[in-house]
């Protein structure tokens, strides 16, 4: 009876002084609640480990509540995203891919400007690698952040390599293809085992890592104009060509997931995938492999992927708590955990020297390698109206594949198609 008394005189007395500082008790202890959506398009469980850094940032900020929903895959995201804006209905926080960016600024992303510049502006932005940043700008404005990158980069099964007599991963095109032949495995006219996969996704990553490769650009500095009818396009797509019809070490079409589970089904010896799915891997692969920087042509490149964490236009007082959480998941020891549990790379500097991280790397040294991509990594092409381009070029490049048009009309044909879109758009 006597500690109920005490508990009661307590509570009115914080209630009296709530009172006098002009804050209503009972919305004093309300946090403000912030949607979060996020998509992984990788395996691995990584839902579970997202889940578990939002459950630890609740845990830690009584004022801000985070409720995450998984979005399937990064199209699907857009989709919801764009259906959601239609209903008046988006989330707070979201992660996008990164080219998406241009493509939902400014209509519907809040600019970061005036958040970063409270931070510390110029000195915030510098704790990200420098690459990392390029497709988050629209107009001048920043309108998203890093959070989980990813770099092409070439995965090997060093099991398969030793059978066949290959001392060392292959670090250029001519390479590539003497040891993807090599490593191919027939039984008859039926291949068991190809020597290399190139997955081709929605994005046609691995396609514009081979342009910049080959010494070009996909799409013009000013946005204003496609370059696939340029020789190094051609080239490009010549070189996955050949390996595809000439050389026939590679299957014509490999859909994306279909990568990752040929890698670690040894259905191909070699693949050239995101660096994000280390983590899917080593749970899943029953054989020893590594990982190096894809091989070059005239030089190396590729073009940065991965997502971006970005603020829908809300209230002042929504988007600075969702702001809030933007920023504790950038912060070190955040990026270090996702990226030691994911295999996306930590988009922070200071996150390679958190205990975590620090030791995945030296379990598995070959990590540096996605890192050391980023010196020599690209603008990922995207304009406001580039998902039409986008879808284009990946139609374009299977039918290439399967020699259903031809290298050179297909590529003139996305390009004329492409160049009037862009044109239309002010």
């Amino acid at each position: 009876m006597r500690m109920r008394f005490v508990r009661t005189l307590l509570a009115l007395a914080g209630g009296l002084l709530l009172f006098t500082l002009g804050v209503p008790p009972s919305r004093a202890a309300e946090p403000v609640q912030v949607t979060y959506w996020y998509p992984v398009d990788l395996g691995g469980g990584l839902a579970g480990v997202m889940q578990s850094l939002v459950d630890e940032f609740n845990a830690g900020h009584p004022d801000v509540h985070v409720t995450a929903s998984y979005t399937g895959n990064y199209d699907l995201t857009f989709q919801k995203i764009q259906a959601a804006a239609l209903s008046a209905s988006l989330p707070d926080v979201a992660v996008i891919v990164n080219d998406h960016t241009q493509v939902l600024a400014p209509g519907t992303l809040e600019d970061l400007d005036g958040f970063v510049r409270k931070a510390g502006g110029k000195n915030y932005l510098a704790r990200f690698f420098p690459s990392l940043l390029l497709n988050s700008y629209s107009g001048g404005k920043l309108y998203s952040l890093p959070f989980q990158r990813s770099v092409p980069v070439l995965y090997y099964n060093k099991d398969a390599f030793a059978k066949a007599g290959i001392a060392e991963p292959p670090t250029s095109w001519a390479e590539f293809i003497a040891d993807a032949q090599k490593l191919t495995v027939r039984n008859g006219n039926d291949v068991t085992r190809w020597g290399a996969e190139f997955p081709l996704e929605a994005y046609n990553w691995i396609y514009y890592a081979l342009v910049y490769q080959a010494g070009g650009a996909v799409i013009s500095p000013d946005l204003k104009h496609l370059e696939l009818d340029s020789p190094a396009a051609i080239a490009a797509t010549q070189y996955w060509w050949d390996l595809v019809n000439k050389y026939k070490a590679m299957p014509a079409y490999t859909p994306w997931p279909a990568g990752s589970q040929d890698f670690a089904s040894e259905k191909t010896a070699m693949v050239v995938y995101s660096s994000g799915a280390q983590a899917f891997f080593r749970q899943s692969a029953k054989f020893n492999w590594s990982l190096v920087r894809m091989p070059h042509g005239k030089r190396s490149g590729v073009a940065v992927g991965g997502g971006n964490l970005v603020l829908f236009k809300k209230s002042p007082a929504q988007e600075e708590a969702a702001w809030k959480f933007l920023a504790w998941m950038m912060e070190p020891a955040q990026q270090a955990h996702w990226s030691a549990k994911s295999g996306y790379i930590a988009a922070v500097r200071a996150a390679w020297n958190v205990a975590e991280l620090k030791a995945v790397v030296a379990e598995h040294p070959e990590v540096l390698a996605t890192v050391k991509q980023l010196d020599e990594a690209y603008y990922e092409p995207s304009a406001p109206n580039f998902t039409q381009i986008r879808d284009a070029l990946h139609d374009t490049l299977q039918d290439i594949m399967a020699n259903k048009v031809s290298l050179r009309g297909g590529l003139n044909a996305v390009n004329a198609k492409g160049n009037a879109l862009l044109a239309s758009h002010p």
